[in-house]
């Protein structure tokens, strides 16, 4: 007989499991319908109609049952219906409504369905605009539509091999073992779930990861748009919407990069916006490939020449995609990325491996079928067209995206290079140095080229009128470079050459916009976007190369950073200060004082710490400048050891000041304050504080704490005391005393956080109208109980990096509007 289980909700699950077999069949059923009516095209094409009727209709079934699957799972999220283990482990009670839907993608299955549902947007979207190319695009995209949903579906072939994880299996079912499960009331013990990560509790995270994936997502269109032209071997048609596709797809997959590099700086400590963590490698490499084969796809536009690498750079784009999922969700760079997934096991290393080998060999297969018959242009090209530097380019991106995926990919190559040489290959200790030595000359010669090819001309180039052009550009540059390489002190000869190629970027661009293109918007698109691209450069190196702690160590203290050499964390113990509660510290060009914390109340279960910056006039010593910064922690999250912090920014114009909290105490376990009681008779009375005093300002009726619910018989009373520290006035408190139906009394602290005093109206004794004393019991924290260990960093014109950005976006938007106005 089946146990009855109390308290669960089945038919949420029943439903999301019911619409991921649907969701399944339907995206089989289009594949099937769609490979039909591509066979049937020549031969029967009424029938070929029909299937491609078909082929619409099991897409858009699938579409519908993909945002049933969505509708069902966050309605057992935002429920919290911790019976489904997917709630369980990734949501919780106390986590804030505006993180909810974080949950939905920080597991696998979730992003999973993520990239799925972005897949049917743009299938539609294709099933609606590719005209004669439908068939076969649509028969690639829903194919793939197969693979992802195989993601979730979660069943066994035979009792070893498991086909996917869904998202709607209950907790009994996942964790068969655990005698909890046998108790017909397990609902009853299981009140709340595991919990967000709490470094996917963050603004960004809920924006971040669905821009991301429709960037991911778009690869998969090219990709289908290649496999079409070379399915029939129709290379004319799939030009404009492919180039179209890979517009939207560059500026989408970067934003959502720049996206993570936003979070990254405003989420995690390591202090910046990029690490060359081998999650984000996995992203940049993709993009990168992408970006070389539109610009080889835009040469054979204009020239017929690199068919055939643009065809290469496209496939591989998507082939990538699958490859970097590989990477981040099988566990394999567990050891060396700080924000992978952990994996689930063989199952699913071995199912990703089957669908990139399907993939690939469906692409290899294509490749080799028309490969004699791709066109090309047997004469060699001008070395001054632009088509020529437009390949060098492309080329060098590529094989910049090769250097970063193999260094990446060292957990993934390194036991069989062991095995086969006997030596181990470890990824490197310094990865920012190792990328960046190699890196910098990549975007040295991108950042040239990417300017100097808008001023020649395809075929070839008048020699004289490119020099004399280039020239101009070239002079102010330099002398823009030397300047800022003089203000910034930049002293290092790559990066000085560095500076040179972003200067030079951004004055030959705005020079082709306003002279060569006369500032006519539609034909903007490119210089905008090597614009941006040449800003961003710039911003890099601005905001890096002068990076610096102001947090400098004063008080000699060491302090353990779990780094791996006695030197590295010597230096990052010099970079952190102790700041005790109320004590200021010079850092830079400010004093830090660490005012107190917040308690932790309602669902955001973090600490936010209160930091006051102040600038003072070197002569006058008066304030210039004050402003509060609140970095936050999660001090033990999951019941683990430790902190996992947030950073806290001010942002100016010119600079950031980034500061993050490495190391809290815990007052709980520190504080040695205790109570001290002082007897108060008359106005004027002074209580003496450490670094300050409070004055007795007399009683008072009126009681207007918001703490205080007044009941019948009550009498309170408040003391006025005015608090002083050694610069001065700092605030009234108002302690209450509350005799309650003459009976037994109560009290209402007052406190002052910035001295760490706590005040308690103990006892109040009348004698005579003209003779009542109270005693005012404080207790004030001992700075040595409570402490922080702040980093503070300056980040110079890091705007400058954000600001190139959005103008490369907007450039690529320019150009794919002006593609669109283009007739043909």
């Amino acid at each position: 007989m089946d146990t009855q289980f109390i308290g669960e909700h089945l038919r949420p699950g029943q439903l999301g499991h019911f619409f991921v077999i649907t969701s399944f069949v339907a995206a089989l059923f289009s594949m099937f319908s769609y490979f039909r009516a591509v066979r049937t095209e020549q031969t029967d094409p009424f029938g070929s109609r029909k299937w491609q009727l078909l082929g619409r209709s099991g897409f858009v079934l699938h579409a519908v049952s993909v945002v049933s699957i969505f509708i069902a799972l966050f309605y057992i999220i935002e429920h919290h219906l911790f019976e489904y283990h997917y709630a369980w482990e990734h949501s919780s009670l106390s986590l804030p409504p505006k993180f909810l839907l974080s949950c939905f993608w920080e597991g696998q299955e979730g992003s999973f369905m993520l990239w799925t549902f972005w897949h049917c947007v743009l299938g539609l979207v294709v099933m609606n605009t590719s005209k004669g190319l439908e068939t076969r695009t649509m028969a690639i995209i829903a194919m793939v539509q197969v693979f992802l949903g195989t993601m979730i579906l979660g069943f066994y072939l035979g009792p070893d091999i498991k086909v996917g994880s869904t998202p709607f299996i209950l907790m009994r079912n996942s964790m068969q073992g655990a005698p909890i499960f046998a108790m017909p009331n397990y609902m009853d013990f299981v009140t709340d779930g595991n919990g967000l990560n709490v470094l996917l509790q963050n603004y960004w995270m809920v924006i971040h990861p669905p821009v991301l994936f429709l960037g991911f997502a778009t690869t998969l269109i090219p990709f289908a748009y290649c496999i079409a032209a070379l399915w029939k071997g129709e290379y004319q048609t799939f030009v404009k919407p492919t180039i179209a596709w890979s517009l939207f797809n560059g500026a989408v997959l970067g934003t959502g990069i720049m996206m993570g590099g936003a979070w990254a700086y405003e989420s995690l400590n390591f202090g910046g916006y990029w690490a060359w963590d081998p999650v984000e490698n996995a992203s940049l490499v993709p993009w990168l490939v992408l970006i070389a084969g539109l610009h080889t796809l835009l040469v054979y536009r204009a020239t017929g020449r690199a068919l055939t690498i643009t065809i290469c750079f496209l496939l591989l784009s998507h082939l990538l995609i699958w490859y970097s999922t590989f990477l981040t969700r099988t566990g394999i760079l567990g050891k060396t990325s700080v924000h992978a997934f952990t994996g689930d096991g063989k199952a699913l290393t071995y199912h990703l491996l089957v669908v990139i080998g399907i993939l690939l060999i469906l692409a290899i297969a294509f490749l080799i079928k028309r490969w004699r018959s791709l066109p090309r242009i047997k004469t060699e090209e001008e070395t001054l067209s632009r088509e020529f530097w437009m390949f060098i380019g492309s080329v060098i991106l590529f094989l910049s995206s090769i250097q970063i995926a193999i260094t990446t990919s060292i957990p993934v190559w390194s036991p069989l290079a062991k095995w086969i040489s006997g030596k181990d290959f470890a990824p490197p200790a310094e990865p920012m140095q190792h990328y960046n030595n190699i890196q910098v000359w990549v975007a040295i010669i991108v950042g040239l080229l990417s300017a100097t090819v808008l001023y020649m001309k395809f075929k070839n180039s008048n020699g004289r009128d490119l020099a004399k052009r280039l020239g101009i550009t070239a002079v102010i540059a330099l002398v823009m470079a030397a300047g800022i390489g003089w203000g910034q002190r930049i002293t290092t000869w790559q990066y000085d050459i560095m500076l040179f190629a972003a200067c030079y970027g951004i004055v030959a661009n705005i020079y082709y916009g306003i002279i060569v293109q006369k500032l006519r918007f539609k034909k903007l698109g490119p210089s905008v976007a090597h614009l941006g691209f040449a800003t961003v450069l710039l911003g890099i190196l601005l905001s890096s190369y002068n990076k610096h702690a102001i947090s400098i160590s004063t008080t000699g203290v060491p302090m353990d950073f779990g780094k791996k050499t006695p030197q590295e964390n010597a230096k990052e113990s010099n970079e952190n200060e102790l700041l005790f509660h109320g004590v200021p510290v010079a850092m830079g060009d400010y004093f830090a004082t660490y005012i107190g914390d917040s308690d932790v109340a309602g669902k955001d279960r973090r600490i936010y710490y209160k930091v006051a910056f102040e600038q003072r006039d070197s002569i006058t010593h008066k304030v210039t400048e004050r402003f509060m910064l609140y970095p936050d922690a999660f001090i033990n999250p999951k019941g683990q050891q430790g902190l996992s912090a947030n950073p806290s920014t001010k942002h100016y114009w010119n600079r950031d000041i980034f500061t993050f909290i490495n190391s809290a105490s815990d007052k709980n376990k520190n504080d040695t304050s205790t109570y001290l009681s002082h007897r108060v008779t008359k106005q004027g009375d002074t209580i003496y504080l450490n670094s300050g005093y409070m004055v007795f300002n007399g009683f008072s009726r009126e009681v207007n704490d918001k703490r205080y619910m007044a009941e019948d018989g009550d009498l309170p009373v408040k003391a006025i005391l005015n608090v002083y520290n050694l610069d001065g006035f700092i605030k009234e408190i108002d302690p209450v005393y509350i005799l309650r139906n003459k009976q037994y009394i109560t009290y209402l602290e007052d406190t002052v956080e910035q001295m760490g005093v706590y005040a308690r109206f103990a006892n109040l004794d009348v004698k005579s109208k003209d003779s009542v004393s109270a005693d005012i019991m404080v207790r004030q924290t001992d700075p040595k109980d409570d402490f922080i260990v702040l980093k503070a960093l300056v980040f110079p014109y890091i705007n400058v990096l954000w600001l190139g950005v959005v103008i490369m976006v907007l450039g690529f938007f320019i150009s794919l509007g002006d593609l669109f106005n283009r007739k043909g």
